[in-house]
């Protein structure tokens, strides 16, 4: 059985990453979209236009962030940023950026004063022999400490992104004493991720029984220091006191679909025992591939409920940095499609998840409950019915009283028939973008 971790990771559905660029003066060995950089197309501006209004229109999201390739070599950069900003519909403008072009504090202002407060900087090392050595470009360590420099100036939300792997594994505590003087309010640990090298030729795995003393090592300095720690691609039961900094969610992201075609799955052998397995990834493939399940490292913690197979990765609201998550958005006009049929029926509307590929209204009778599904309208798909917009189906029915859930599921699709007049948003692929983010050499490759 394939589980959710084959298809979609746990997603962070309130940001929204837009991909603007594939191209970067950096060369880090270890990059996820090396191979992308000759392949795909960055997002238009008309594309981010028709996202920005959708947000207008429902505030899925509450964040935007910009990314690339490196975001800060696109030409158009402020004209993507005035986009979102003029919209009013999002709460933070974020970066994720090599930091290197933030050496010039003109530049860094620029930014800044054009409404991004939120900067999320690489750092792969703790010296310029080690990062340099990575990146594959002389000079590189000392422009990005002179661009996290300038922000913490600028009093701007300064983030760090590590990805461990083994040029780097040995340095994680040294990583963090570098950064923490710029009083960063949180600095992240993504696991290293084959996205071609699933054989792992070039020797960048890392064995856990060597990542996790010296991560757990660098995360009781960051809380020393007062900072946030976030980890990735790790097991959560690796990471000891600090399990609870543990955070494998991603989000939206507007980029082509065939980026995800080599994409690393997720596996644990302890996934049906494991309280966490629907929020923890557990291992990617190649890694168990090549260094084994590591079913002697690994530390479950024992279910206190049925493991059941979800559907998809759960939804996860968006995070504050410093401040913790936020509370989840509330969707009143999507609440509306199905405003009125829980009371005539003697049930409740107990929650509406609205995520980009689905809006969820889950209703309750007594003891019984079932959750209606919204999905975009395919009608090639199976489906219970179909409206303008949607494909309607029922799942996750429990309790004894069939009779009444029956009402319900009838009621909320005679009244979503009656409500929908289309141009509803929902969208199943995971890239949000087709052939058109492809370059043209790559699109007739793939006729």
């Amino acid at each position: 059985m394939l589980t959710y971790k084959g298809r979609f990771d746990p997603t962070r559905f309130e940001d929204l990453t837009v991909t603007v660029d594939f191209h970067c003066h950096s060369a880090c060995r270890f990059c996820i979209v090396q191979e992308g950089m000759n392949l795909f197309r960055g997002v238009s501006l008309e594309r981010l236009r028709q996202a920005v209004d959708d947000n207008v229109k429902h505030r899925r999201y509450r964040r935007i962030c910009f990314t690339g390739g490196e975001v800060t070599l696109e030409k158009k950069l402020f004209d993507y940023i005035a986009i979102a900003r003029e919209s009013g519909s999002f709460e933070h403008m974020r970066l994720q950026t090599n930091g290197r072009l933030l050496s010039d504090m003109a530049f860094a202002r620029r930014l800044v004063e054009a409404g991004v407060d939120e900067f999320f900087v690489s750092l792969h090392g703790h010296d310029a022999a080690t990062q340099d050595h990575i990146s594959q470009r002389p000079g590189s360590f000392d422009e990005a400490m002179r661009g996290i420099a300038n922000l913490a100036e600028l009093g701007v939300c300064l983030m760090t992104n590590t990805v461990i792997h083994s040029l780097n594994a040995d340095h994680l505590p040294r990583i963090v004493e570098t950064v923490l003087p710029f009083r960063p309010v949180r600095m992240e640990f993504w696991g290293y991720l084959p996205m071609e090298d699933y054989a792992d030729t070039l020797g960048l795995l890392a064995p856990m029984r060597q990542v996790a003393p010296r991560l757990r090592e660098a995360l009781a300095l960051l809380r020393a220091g007062g900072a946030e720690a976030r980890v990735k691609y790790v097991p959560r039961c690796l990471l000891g006191e600090f399990a609870d900094q543990h955070d494998d969610a991603q989000p939206d992201v507007v980029i082509a679909e065939k980026f995800y075609d080599p994409y690393p799955q997720f596996a644990c052998i302890y996934e049906g025992v494991c309280e966490h397995s629907d929020t923890c990834l557990g291992l990617n493939h190649p890694y168990i591939s090549k260094l084994g399940w590591e079913e002697s490292l690994l530390r479950p913690t024992p279910r206190t409920r049925p493991f059941v197979e979800p559907d998809d990765g759960p939804a996860i609201g968006s995070d504050r940095p410093g401040e913790g998550m936020a509370p989840s958005l509330e969707h009143p006009e999507w609440r509306v499609l199905v405003d009125g049929v829980a009371e005539r029926n003697g049930g409740r509307l107990v929650a509406v998840r609205l995520t980009r590929r689905s809006c969820v209204f889950t209703f309750v009778h007594g003891e019984s409950s079932v959750e209606f599904v919204l999905t975009a309208r395919d009608d090639k798909a199976p489906a219970l019915a179909r409206t303008p917009s949607f494909n309607l189906h029922y799942r996750a029915a429990s309790g004894p009283d069939r009779e009444a859930l029956s009402a319900l599921i009838r009621g909320a699709s005679e009244a979503i028939a009656l409500r929908d007049r289309g141009g509803k948003l929902l969208d199943r692929r995971k890239g949000l973008i087709g052939a058109e983010a492809l370059r043209r050499r790559a699109q007739e490759a793939s006729r």
